[in-house]
């Protein structure tokens, strides 16, 4: 059965692939043909994600969706924190059975923006946390719903590390955004940094690092995230037609990346996409490609074998979306959550309990597979406008 699904997995995003790169839809049978492919692809998914659905609910503050729970204890539900507190005492988490039930802030992880919430009443099953360290690169990772379907689909493409600022490896050069290699043109090199101590100057093509050649931005800023603050790696670059090299101790960095703000902006646009107002920060996060809605976040996230591998956090950017490790829930577990100040919560006024949940409101359908598909036509087309130039 796993390799039937991987063998879909695999065809259908080599056509999606395809189709955004290359491919002209010519008639409408060829759309259709794409569009049958995908649902094909996202019911052959289904399976994996029916155990991890049972101990997935939906949480709702005010009358609005502000993402999912993971159901981690009877009545515990991790959600995220910052959206939740907009109204804390508006929560609410639907049963299985559709029924709405008042939920409590009982505590919070402040560094990875979740909230324990303890929910009187909640029969939904727990979910079993199972080992994402043996994760690689490329692996299918799958977002499950309430409903028993997926969300969203991607697959891991940066492993296990963490996005605070002072523990991140940190070379200690700008890259040059316009250079399109091959290599890394340096555009700055950051004074008391290992770069400076070994000698790098602006201008100098990085080639390639312990061992390896460096092709892109992408690709070595890739391979410094899996590296941390003290490690000493060799690195070869160019200065016009001498080839060097040089071994550098890495630092950590001390402030954000500098990235134009423009350009950041006009490369979250791409897509039309909204993304999480806390996205960053966190000390220890898988990241995927995998598009997902700032609401889904809280979800699940689970292999091909259907095991549960981490949490969604925060979609942070137009193919970024970061996931908190199983391993790590297990320890937010163990220690317990911490209380949020008064100052962190936003309180209302209720004349009547049962403001809490919209009881007598009609639930707006779930997003339906043919408007992913309309998205995922937006998106392809901005990216051919976009690129394809």
């Amino acid at each position: 059965m796993m390799k039937t699904i991987t063998y879909l997995m695999a065809l259908s995003l080599a056509v999606t692939l395809a189709a955004s790169a290359q491919f002209e839809f010519r008639n409408r049978a060829e759309t259709r043909r794409l569009e049958n492919q995908t649902i094909k692809l996202f019911e052959s998914i289904a399976p994996a994600v029916a155990r991890a659905a049972k101990g997935t609910v939906e949480v709702r503050v005010w009358r609005k969706r502000s993402g999912y729970g993971t159901v981690v204890a009877p009545g515990k539900v991790l959600a995220k924190w910052s959206e939740v507190r907009r109204a804390v005492d508006a929560v609410a988490c639907r049963t299985d059975g559709g029924q709405w039930l008042p939920a409590k802030v009982e505590g919070i992880y402040r560094d990875d923006d979740l909230v324990m919430l303890s929910v009187e009443g909640l029969r939904a099953e727990p979910v079993i946390l199972a080992d994402a360290d043996g994760l690689e690169l490329g692996d299918f990772l799958v977002l499950a719903r309430p409903d028993g379907e997926a969300a969203s689909m991607g697959v891991v493409s940066v492993l296990p590390r963490s996005l605070r600022h002072a523990d991140r490896a940190f070379l200690g050069v700008q890259m040059d955004l316009d250079y399109d290699g091959p290599g890394v043109r340096i555009e700055e090199v950051r004074p008391n940094t290992g770069a400076e101590t070994a000698g790098l100057r602006p201008r100098d093509i990085i080639t390639g690092m312990n061992g390896k050649a460096m092709n892109g931005n992408f690709e070595l800023s890739s391979a410094l995230q899996r590296l941390s603050p003290g490690e000493t790696i060799s690195l070869k670059f160019r200065r016009g037609d001498e080839q060097k090299s040089a071994r550098i101790k890495l630092g950590g960095r001390v402030d954000p990346p500098k990235i134009s703000r423009s350009r950041m902006e006009r490369m979250n646009r791409l897509g039309g996409q909204r993304y999480n107002e806390f996205r960053d920060g966190f000390q220890n996060v898988i990241q995927s490609d995998m598009q997902i809605e700032p609401e889904d976040c809280g979800a699940p996230v689970v292999n091909l074998h259907g095991d549960v591998v981490g949490i969604a956090v925060a979609r942070a950017g137009r193919i970024k979306s970061f996931i908190l490790p199983s391993g790590a829930v297990k320890d937010h577990l163990a220690e317990g959550p911490e209380q949020p100040a008064e100052d962190e919560m936003a309180r209302i006024e209720l004349n009547d309990p049962g403001e809490l949940v919209p009881w007598q409101r009609r639930e707006p359908p779930l997003k339906s597979m043919r408007e992913h598909m309309d998205e995922m036509r937006r998106f392809m087309d901005q990216f051919e406008e976009e690129f394809g130039r």
